[in-house]
């Protein structure tokens, strides 16, 4: 496939349309799963499908399936796409960028005339970013049965809503959920495309990046309790102060992270929820999360160790109570070296600088690492901002990142079996 045939006008137009599905128009893009904003979304993804002519699906989870069929239908596909929900206030091109480089990619092929030994399919997988409901990659973790249902109940809303509840008022036909996950039939091999999310591209000057392996998400919430008192009337000294604490576990966790001789490892306290809230109050409680990724599941427990073993000093010595709940405890993935030799062949064959890069950022591809071999492609963000209104990548860097996939989705959809 030559870079050539890839329309840079039409990925523009796809990611700048599916923007007018947006609860915070001027303020950056928000989409929750789920939400009506979401739901419009999808149903332009589909139509868009139809107009390239791909056969369209969708299952109970919400997850969208636009198929080119093979010449073999009944060898397993290979897979591409990723997610077209958002975090409040985000970016256009988070997910987005991967869902509309592989339509393109698929249309390319499918114009081509020539057909793919595979079915080639691009998928839009639900609820990539973390949801109200407490749950990632809801979509993908459904497929590979990290999701049950049982579990669709038990995550609840600040609303009051489950996650179930949620997915039956947007339509979906959540009671099949048990004959429909885990997937049965094999993936031969899946590739997503996304934004890096960091600056290492953009420093390098180097337009794709093959990444290596993915970092897993720990998702820890924690709960400090302490003593509710008056902030004039109690000595420095008699204080039992939740929020203090927390404050100084959250400082634990990020030296443990800065000391840790791990590739690469980071801890974030992106919350802090204290009661009463009030200037001369001293919080009697404080809750967080606490997000831990990295690369090596072994470095993850060996922090974990470390900030237990901490907690228990800090607890003790400020006179408070700390509860720690799991959310997830998730597996690094190392992307598949034939499929980083594919997509390292297709970038040097058309003369598409590349280069090596590890993901800080999980993805769909992390979930269906479980059920296949998986390999990503990203392409620069500016200044190495995401999750922001200001996230922002140049649509040329998409087209080289486009006709990459392409290239490689064409490769592997015509092997016969792994080399």
């Amino acid at each position: 496939m030559m870079k050539e045939q890839i329309d840079i006008q039409r990925l523009k137009g796809w990611i700048d349309e599916i923007d007018a599905f947006n609860q915070t128009p001027g303020e950056g893009t928000t989409r929750p799963v789920y939400s009506k904003e979401d739901m419009e979304a999808r149903a332009y993804v589909r139509k868009e499908m139809e107009k390239i002519g791909l056969e369209v699906s969708q299952d109970c989870a919400g997850n969208i399936y636009g198929v080119l069929p093979g010449r073999d239908r009944n060898l397993a596909p290979v897979w591409t796409g990723s997610h077209i929900d958002t975090v409040p206030n985000g970016g256009k091109f988070d997910g987005l960028a991967g869902v509309f480089s592989g339509m393109e990619a698929l249309r390319v092929i499918r114009e081509s005339g020539k057909r793919p030994l595979r079915d080639l399919s691009v998928n839009v997988y639900s609820g990539e970013e973390m949801s109200r409901y407490g749950a990632c990659c809801i979509g993908s973790r459904s497929i590979v049965g990290r999701l049950r249902k049982s579990d669709l109940q038990s995550h609840v809303g600040p609303d009051g809503i489950s996650l179930f509840q949620a997915m039956e008022q947007a339509g979906l036909h959540v009671e099949n959920f048990e004959k429909e996950f885990p997937r049965k039939e094999p993936v031969y091999a899946s590739l997503e495309l996304h934004i890096e999310q960091n600056g290492k591209l953009e420093a390098a000057g180097i337009p794709v990046g093959i990444v290596t392996g993915i970092c897993a998400p720990t998702n820890l919430e924690y709960e400090v309790t302490g003593v509710q008192s008056h902030a004039g009337g109690t000595s420095m000294k008699d204080r039992r102060d939740a929020y203090m604490a927390a404050a100084e576990i959250s400082l634990l966790a990020e030296r443990l992270a800065r000391e840790s001789d791990s590739p690469y490892i980071t801890a974030t306290v992106g919350d802090m929820r204290i009661e009463p809230g009030a200037a001369n109050v001293i919080p009697g409680k404080a809750a967080f999360p606490l997000d831990i990724r990295s690369i090596r599941m072994e470095d993850k427990d060996k922090m974990l160790d470390g900030l237990r073993t901490g907690i228990k000093e800090i607890a003790l010595e400020r006179g408070v109570s700390v509860s720690e709940s799991m959310m997830n405890h998730d597996k690094p993935v190392m992307c598949d070296p034939h499929l980083r030799e594919i997509i390292r062949a297709a970038a040097d064959q058309m003369k598409i600088p590349a280069m090596d890069i590890v993901s800080g950022p999980y993805h769909d591809s992390l979930m269906l690492g479980d059920i296949t071999r998986v390999g990503m492609i990203f392409v620069p963000s500016r200044d190495g901002i995401s999750h922001n209104r200001a996230e922002w990548t140049d649509i040329r860097d998409i087209w080289a990142g486009t006709a990459v996939l392409a290239d490689a989705l064409w490769t592997l959809g015509n092997e016969e079996r792994v080399e």
